[in-house]
């Protein structure tokens, strides 16, 4: 597993948040200065610019990152840079914060002997000005001209590599995922605690509830370890103790209701239920875990359709009390849907990840 590649994506869209919430607070000491120069020494305009350039690269992060991991080493060259870009932003714009600190400071020092200065260029000050700052808290326009050619740079690359914005449903990665399998893996880290907990939640029903069906959606990042988990669940002594029937799915990328369907009605029967339309094989299904306390797992879902998730969930509404779907994703909006609590699984510990990669 590219664990480096993995924390990558997340790692840059979670700093990217870092660099907008910069960016709103020098706009903000900019647009207060009501018509004066501003005191970050670069316009409210150019600010705004970068903010814009960033939200089209921080909307490809997701592409970016599954793509990445099919070994498309162009793609992870793009990333790299970005996080280089980023950084380097975020230290610009720590000395521009500063620096609007310094010159406000300076301003309310001249209002109180009546002499306000607003001599301040687009990347320095005048000779009076320039002496009341720290000359290593000044940003040169050569700096500036360098971010903005990196940027312009990262977008060229963005478009070159077909990058696509805010995937939420087939990707590039998602495609090439081979259909995991209900098996568990052969050597699992960590986890000890989650796996008590969702365990505890699959076994126990909810008090003072009239629902038949509970949904357990396990939510992270790409490759943090959602399937491996449910794996183990699913293959639990006392799951398969507790549920009459069991399926599992690997939905990926196209959340098609014929087709999931008739994988789990296929599972549970054992028939293969061809020539039927989805109306015979959702009566089939509702017939064969009417009653009954199932587990059903639905493995890497991207769907967000409200629709999709109704007409899918019908014939499950005949089980017994008790009965459970897992649903693995990477997308919290996923499982908002039915109002399902999500269980987010965080990154391995480091003892962990470094006993993966001795593996």
């Amino acid at each position: 597993m590219a664990i480096v590649e993995i924390v990558l994506g997340s790692v840059l869209a979670s700093f990217f948040q870092v660099l907008f919430d910069k960016l709103a607070s020098l706009g903000l000491s900019n647009a207060q200065r009501e018509g004066a120069p501003p005191f970050s020494g670069i316009s409210t305009d150019l600010l705004n610019n970068w903010r814009k350039t960033l939200d089209t690269i921080n909307a490809v992060l997701d592409d970016a990152e599954d793509r990445q991991l099919s070994s498309n080493c162009l793609v992870k060259l793009w990333l790299d840079d970005v996080r280089d870009l980023a950084y380097d932003m975020e230290d610009l714009l720590d000395v521009l914060a500063l620096q609007a600190t310094q010159v406000k400071s300076g301003a309310k020092s001249s209002t109180s002997r009546g002499r306000i200065n607003w001599k301040f260029s687009c990347f320095g000050q005048d000779k009076s000005s320039r002496s009341n700052l720290n000359p290593c808290l000044l940003v040169s326009e050569t700096e500036v001209q360098e971010i903005n050619g990196r940027l312009e740079d990262i977008v060229i690359r963005k478009d070159r590599l077909s990058l696509r914005e805010n995937v939420v449903g087939k990707s590039y990665y998602t495609n090439q995922k081979l259909p995991s399998t209900s098996l568990p893996e052969t050597q699992f880290f960590g986890r000890k605690k989650e796996e008590a907990q969702i365990l505890e939640r699959l076994v126990s029903e909810v008090e003072n509830s009239d629902a038949t069906l509970s949904i357990v959606p396990i939510v992270g990042m790409g490759g943090v370890g959602k399937t491996a988990l449910a794996q183990r669940l699913y293959n639990d002594a006392r799951v398969k103790s507790y549920f009459e029937t069991r399926a599992w799915v690997c939905v990926s990328d196209v959340f098609d209701v014929f087709d999931i369907t008739k994988t789990i009605l296929r599972s549970i029967t054992g028939l293969s239920c061809e020539g039927e339309d989805l109306n015979g094989l959702q009566v089939k299904l509702k017939d064969s875990l009417s009653g009954k306390k199932f587990l059903v797992v639905l493995d890497d879902v991207w769907n967000e359709n409200y629709g999709k998730w109704t007409d899918f969930l019908k014939p499950f509404e005949a089980g017994a009390k008790g009965s459970k779907i897992i649903v693995t994703t990477r997308n919290l909006p996923v499982v908002s849907i039915r109002g399902a609590s999500p269980y987010h699984l965080e990154q391995l510990s480091l003892d962990n990840s470094t006993q993966i990669l001795k593996e």
